[in-house]
């Protein structure tokens, strides 16, 4: 199941959101090795965790967070806006009341018993974040997202590059891109759901990327 928490409803998920900081920390930090200046040791909270982002969680059947999604307004300061302008050498980042950046896509795939649950984790997030979007009238979603998750983001939504790919050591392939949203993508989204179990093993058949979720 998803949660979105809202700055209205913060103080309900108090507890949600410390636990989604933490998981953040164990999978950007420990697993893929970011270093990200100025947050305490455990405890993933950047300047882009503000008062007025949105969270999608995805929570266990023991009430864990396993995944999670950040999502802020263009209208001010965002990743896009102050870090990685650079990186839009096609066309400029988008900016309006209807476009929202999402960051931090995490799941936590050590907590998932197997590729098909990991899937599941990852349908349920963006199920989430989309169904948030359509509900608060957001029709685009601007990323900053690693070659390989560019290419499933692409397969959900209609996803433009915003600049050419930039490579970060040998393993990260950076690009900027921006994702229509529309009932189309949750529709696929919710068919990929139910259709887990046979996607998974044709992937496995192919001998895929295991495409842990990677968005800055």
């Amino acid at each position: 199941m998803f949660r979105i928490v809202s700055p209205q409803h913060r103080r309900d998920f108090a507890g949600h959101l410390r636990d989604m900081h933490e998981m953040r920390y164990r999978v950007v930090v420990e697993d893929w090795g970011w270093e990200i200046p100025g947050i305490e040791p455990g405890y993933d909270k950047d300047q882009f965790d503000t008062s007025e982002t949105v969270y999608v969680l995805v929570l266990s059947a023991e009430g864990d967070v396993v995944a999670s999604a950040r999502l802020n307004p263009t209208t001010g300061p965002h990743m896009m806006s102050e870090l990685f302008a650079d990186y839009c050498d096609l066309q400029p980042f988008p900016v309006g009341a209807d476009v929202w950046e999402c960051s931090r896509f995490v799941i936590d795939t050590d907590r998932a018993a197997d590729r098909l649950c990991a899937f599941r984790l990852r349908c349920h997030l963006g199920i989430g974040i989309t169904s948030w979007c359509l509900d608060q009238g957001v029709t685009w979603l601007s990323w900053l997202t690693h070659q390989t998750f560019y290419n499933y983001i692409s397969g959900l939504f209609r996803t433009e590059p915003l600049g050419l790919p930039k490579r970060q050591g040998e393993n990260w392939a950076w690009i900027a891109a921006v994702s229509d949203i529309d009932l189309a993508a949750l529709d696929e989204q919710i068919e990929r759901l139910r259709r887990a179990p046979e996607i998974v093993a044709s992937l496995t058949a192919g001998k895929a990327p295991n495409g842990k979720g990677q968005a800055a």
